[in-house]
């Protein structure tokens, strides 16, 4: 492993940013070491000029010497830091070492509102919400092959003290800066929290929000979330809702209703209940039962009704998008119009090919136990051991090509909707591994996902071209007052 020498601090945050694309930092490791990596303190503040960044401040405690310390950076933009060594790990990838010396190490990183699409975010002069970054800490005795990993913004990190500048909560997705109401609910297991902007007008009361999240939570099989963050925001968030799976964080508009066909609040409550990996063909799953779900799940709280869900569903039709074909999507609303109506059609099937025992949501749970990526294949087999007969020929002709499902036999149907979550008392559940999808075009959907590192990544990598230049440069000032010294 190669060190480049002592460098500043300003040369270590360009360093540094290089990592956003260098990849994951990966030490040799046989073990997980049992110590604990040095208490951090962050502190977290907006950027007074400009609202829509968001700084944050890690101080940490001074390790021992008989430890190494290293950090790399996943998302954002570092700024400063003191008591790091420019390095690189030994599968090459540019990291910060401590240079044993400095009492409190620290570093500072950002991001903005920026990153995305340009929608996932938002700032005004009392808040903003922004994408929390990703920080790994690698963490072992002096010596010793055993490493332990750390991500003191995402983990249960051992000793972490958190503190804003004004008021504020850190997600390990989502970071909410400005005034705000708290109200917290405890049902089936889950913690839910709900952070609502101080300027916000709630259309629904938080107590009828977290009555209808309890109660679909006792209708979807699978382990739940142990805790759940929401956040309610106005304008000029766009007026939708966005959710990271992956640390089951949510947040919607204040306009959102539960009497909505598209329900909001459960449309991306059920993605923190997403634990399956998609094969490229089955992309369209993800919002597609959501959607659907959200509309079903609706319906059973008597929120809805099916005539309504019909009325929005045919909307628009997109027929000449296929489903299994991203290529041909009209835009990236087709999961969540024709998806949702593919699926909806699918229930009806299910349930009526076993008198009512079984469901979609059986599908939902079984995709969701399933070791590894859900491909085309998977699905149709696992519907047609859900379904007790094969459904391949249906699924070809309404997933594989531009044929949509009639919908006024589901208008009219008794059984839609009736079966769901009867797979829950049955499910042992794994967990939620939380994978996200990308939006595909401009158009806004109802409500999506999103993979927040991987955003940050590119806008985190659009400086590399100089970011190389200031690498060489202080490489070559290094050299020279070594020499100067009488380094080498």
């Amino acid at each position: 492993m190669g060190s480049v020498g002592l460098v500043s601090g300003r040369t270590v945050a360009l360093l540094l940013v290089l990592s956003l694309v260098a990849g994951t930092f990966v030490p040799p490791a046989t073990a997980q070491s049992s110590s604990d990596p040095p208490r951090v303190s962050i502190s977290v503040e907006r950027r007074p000029a400009d609202h829509g960044v968001v700084r944050y401040h890690l101080d940490f405690e001074t390790p021992g010497d008989a430890h190494r310390f290293w950090l790399i950076n996943y998302t954002g933009n570092v700024v400063s830091s003191e008591g790091f060594v420019a390095d690189s790990t030994k599968n090459g990838n540019h990291a910060l070492r401590w240079d044993g010396e400095t009492e409190s190490p620290s570093m500072t990183i950002t991001t903005s509102v920026k990153s995305g699409n340009g929608r996932e975010f938002a700032a005004t002069d009392d808040w903003t919400l922004a994408p929390t970054p990703r920080v790994s800490v690698a963490w072992g005795e002096s010596g010793d092959d055993e490493w332990s990993y750390f991500h003191p913004f995402q983990d249960e990190y051992p000793n972490r003290d958190v503190s804003f500048a004004d008021a504020g909560v850190l997600g390990s997705a989502f970071t909410y800066v400005g005034k705000y109401d708290e109200h917290v609910r405890s049902e089936n297991g889950q913690r839910f929290r709900m952070i609502v902007a101080a300027d916000a007008s709630p259309a629904e009361s938080p107590r009828n929000v977290f009555d209808s999240l309890a109660a679909a939570s006792k209708r979807i099989p699978g382990e739940t979330p142990n805790d759940v963050l929401l956040f309610v925001l106005p304008d000029p968030i766009w007026r939708g809702g966005y959710a990271s799976p992956r640390y089951d964080e949510l947040w919607v508009h204040e306009a959102a209703r539960l009497d909505d066909p598209q329900n909001l609040w459960l449309h991306e409550y059920i993605h923190t209940r997403q634990s399956f990996d998609l094969g490229d063909r089955m992309s369209w799953f993800r919002e597609a039962s959501a959607a659907y779900f959200a509309s079903d799940l609706a319906m059973q709280q008597g929120r809805t009704s099916k005539s309504a869900v019909a009325d929005t569903l045919s909307l628009k039709s997109y027929d000449e998008s296929v489903l299994s074909n991203t290529d041909t999507w009209a835009n990236r609303e087709v999961p969540y119009y024709r998806g949702a109506l593919t699926l909806w059609a699918l229930d009806e099937k299910i349930q009526k090919a076993t008198d009512g025992k079984r469901s979609l949501m059986d599908v939902f749970d079984r995709m969701n136990r399933r070791d590894g990526t859900v491909t085309y294949a998977d699905f149709t087999k696992i519907v047609a051991d859900v379904a007790g007969q094969s459904m391949t020929p249906w699924l070809d002709e309404h997933v594989t090509t531009t044929t949509k499902p009639n919908l006024e036999p589901l208008r009219n149907s008794d059984s839609a909707g009736s079966n769901v979550g009867k797979a829950a008392s049955d499910s042992n559940g794994n967990g939620n591994s939380g994978k996200e999808s990308d939006g595909l075009s401009d158009v806004q959907p109802p409500a999506k996902t999103g993979d927040l590192p991987s955003t940050l990544v590119l806008w985190g990598g659009l400086g590399l071209v100089g970011l190389v230049f200031g690498l060489t440069l202080a490489q070559y000032v290094s050299g020279f007052v070594s020499r100067f010294r009488g380094g080498e």
